[in-house]
């Protein structure tokens, strides 16, 4: 999966209530109630004299996991749902012990495909299904044959629907209540897709789909699957699969907040509310920026976006128990270090035309219900556009390293050196050491005779991170950017700085957030 999957190992031992079960037997109990359907498919075996063994074994094999069963509910559920498992988040286990997920029967045939779709779970903020690909013979296909895979970090798969196939859920009127999000693959195809993210468990995997706030307002969801091609088979397997979030949205509470802030920038932050659903927490806000801030802003080509309008910011803060202790974070070093503070959901209404108001949404996994919690702004973070350069001579680059710096964000060009390639093409290699945000910076790089040259980011083995610094909130990063038609050292070259993500530090405001359990 991605950093979470050490994470979620060693939160086995946890998750099975107190009874140490080797991971092999979550496999094992996966595949248990669909091996047998696989094989009740298939003419009964023939008597042999080791049938008094098998049956020996099989009864072992019973009484191992009904004693699993006993001891562990968790174990027992972990049969009967695909959304225990430890390579998912706890929220989505959670809600499935707790009996928010149903198993379905849905499926369609084509050319000798099926597509199933065997277990679907959703709330106001999400929702999940398991589906498989079975030839006629009962033999499984791999599910992710439907998307493009590409490695975009170390553990870390990113799938884009291809040939046209399309995924997405809607409400009982038909409108799409999923989000979308745009992507350029690193093949260059962009791609608008409603699916959020693919977790393969051969020979089933998982789509997870973000809701929009119009979900809520829905007693039955409908996930929709249009596929036209499965591998080299064309067809069609089209479904609609009814989703009932009655029970979900029950169990759902929103508690008022309504709490203002403006920032020394000028943005004006209301924390409206937080909503404790089934899956996730969510904190709910409303931002926009005052007169203070557009005044601010003008004579900043930094700020805005050529021909689209102002830049991304996001809001950055904490929240913490009674005893300091960080329980969830927008903070970068939060999103990646594995633990309940990674924010699952980062949702956003979001138009860089339309400044006067922007509705956001960050969803967390479950934040703990009986404990005070304080939420700690720690101030915003926005993308600019410094299109700052630096001009240099490479072959000294040795001997006298460069470096620059913006807002923050600092910059040292170390060495340029020629190489082959994994591809066996002749290339550039500019060593770059950051002190910046995770994201770093995104560059341009032309010679003397204003050659631009093609910067390839596809190689995740050549980021290195050193280390991070709480107190800016940035990263120490070793970069080696690959570039592209250079044949030889030319002697000089221009490294252009066109995006950098800067932090402005503010923390002066906290907020209590109310507790479902308080009367």
């Amino acid at each position: 999966m991605s950093f979470q999957d050490d994470f979620w190992k060693r939160k086995i031992e946890k998750s099975m209530d107190h009874i140490q079960v080797p991971e092999s037997i979550f496999a094992f109990a996966k595949e248990l109630p669909y091996k047998m359907e696989e094989q009740s498919k298939q003419n009964p075996p023939r008597k042999s004299k080791w049938k008094k063994w098998l049956a020996i074994a099989a009864a072992s094999i019973t009484i191992g996991i009904s004693a699993g069963a006993y001891l562990s509910p968790t174990f027992a559920a972990y049969i009967k749902s695909f959304f225990v498992r430890p390579d998912l988040d706890e929220g989505l286990q959670i809600a499935a012990k707790e009996g928010f997920s149903e198993t379905t029967e849905a499926s369609v045939t084509d050319n000798g495909i099926t597509l199933k779709v065997k277990e679907v779970m959703a709330d106001a903020n999400r929702l999940i299904l398991t589906y498989s690909l079975e030839k006629e013979n009962g033999e499984f296909i791999d599910p992710t044959i439907l998307f493009e895979s590409q490695e975009w970090g170390p553990g870390r798969a990113i799938y884009f629907v291809k040939d046209l196939n399309t995924f997405y859920i809607t409400d009982k009127d038909g409108d799409i209540v999923s989000t979308s999000t745009n992507y350029r693959t690193k093949k260059g195809r962009f791609v608008t897709q409603y699916i959020n993210r693919v977790f393969p468990h051969y020979p089933y995997a998982d789509l997870m789909f973000e809701l929009n706030h119009s979900a809520s307002d829905s007693k039955q969801l409908f996930a929709n699957i249009s596929i036209n091609k499965i591998g080299s088979t064309k067809g069609k397997w089209n479904l609609k699969v009814p989703v009932n979030i009655e029970k979900s949205i029950k169990a759902t509470k929103t508690l008022p907040i309504n709490k203002e802030y403006v920032t020394s920038e000028g943005l004006a932050i209301t924390l409206k509310n937080v909503v404790y659903s089934p899956t996730l927490t969510s904190l709910n806000f409303e931002t926009r920026w005052t007169e203070k801030g557009k005044k601010l802003m003008e004579g900043h080509p930094e700020y805005f976006i050529q021909g689209i309008g102002y830049s991304y910011h996001g809001l950055l803060y904490d929240i913490v128990d009674s005893k300091g202790n960080i329980v969830a974070t927008t903070l970068p070093k939060g999103r990646d270090n594995g633990t309940k503070g990674f924010v699952l959901s980062d949702h956003t209404q979001y138009s860089p035309r339309q400044i006067e108001k922007v509705d956001w949404r960050y969803s967390f996994i479950p934040l703990p219900k009986g404990e005070k919690l304080t939420f700690v702004f720690r101030g915003i973070e926005r993308v600019e556009y410094p299109n700052k350069s630096i001009t240099f001579n490479p072959i000294k680059l040795n001997e006298q390293p460069v470096t620059f710096d913006y807002k923050g964000n600092s910059f040292t060009i170390q060495n340029f050196r020629l190489e082959t390639n994994k591809d066996g093409k002749r290339v550039g290699i500019l060593e770059i050491e950051e002190k910046a945000h995770l994201a770093g910076g995104h560059f341009e790089l032309s010679d003397e005779h204003g050659n631009i040259f093609t910067i390839n980011t596809k190689d995740t083995s050549r980021v290195s991170i050193i280390g991070y610094d709480k107190q800016t909130m940035t990263y120490h990063v070793k970069r080696e950017l690959e570039i592209e038609g250079i044949e030889k050292i030319p002697t000089q070259l221009t490294l252009t700085l066109k995006t950098a993500t800067v932090f402005y530090k503010d923390g002066n405001w906290k907020v209590p957030i109310p507790s479902p359990s308080e009367k």
